[in-house]
């Protein structure tokens, strides 16, 4: 039987091994050269403007906002990963000034959390204010497929999932 104070030893070290994980992830996110990444950008909102238009039967009036509705997230999210880039850079220098202790890790973690909901939420309002631009015509066809048009901004695996199309 693990005693508890290996127990705290191993859920520290796989908080540890889950952050770093983490920052390389998002490291390896915001060093990719920029090369292909606006096309990729446009070819992703082309796609969504022909899924609002064609699926959703958005108009020219409806599409124009959706577009600046989507560069006003893109803005908002490309700000919010410069200060996750640089929130992380202060917590590993946390993490090494408090020598890796527990509450370190804790308070660590608890900012990467934090940083995470953020996204998350932006997203969700993003996706809100979307929607918001239907008119109520609209609303059923947008609240079932939008699922659809989300899962295949995803990798191979959500476009090979039968439950996902």
């Amino acid at each position: 039987m693990i005693n508890t104070q290996n127990r705290s030893k191993i859920l520290v070290a796989i908080i540890v091994i889950l952050m770093i994980a983490n920052i390389v992830l998002v490291s390896l996110f915001l060093l990719k050269n920029d090369g292909g990444r606006r096309n990729k950008h446009q070819d992703r909102k082309a796609m969504i403007a022909g899924f609002l238009k064609n699926e959703i039967g958005f108009n020219a009036e409806q599409l124009q906002q959706y577009d600046t509705l989507s560069d006003n997230h893109r803005k908002n999210i490309k700000d919010m990963i410069g200060n996750l880039k640089s929130s992380k850079d202060n917590q590993f220098k946390q993490l090494a000034a408090g020598n890796f202790s527990d509450s370190v890790i804790n308070k660590v973690a608890e900012q990467s959390a934090i940083s995470q909901k953020m996204m998350e939420l932006q997203m969700f309002a993003h996706l809100k204010n979307v929607r918001m631009l239907c008119k109520p015509e609209q609303l059923q066809k947008f609240d079932s497929l939008f699922v659809k048009i989300l899962s295949r901004r995803g990798g191979e695996g959500r476009k090979n999932n039968p439950d996902m199309k």
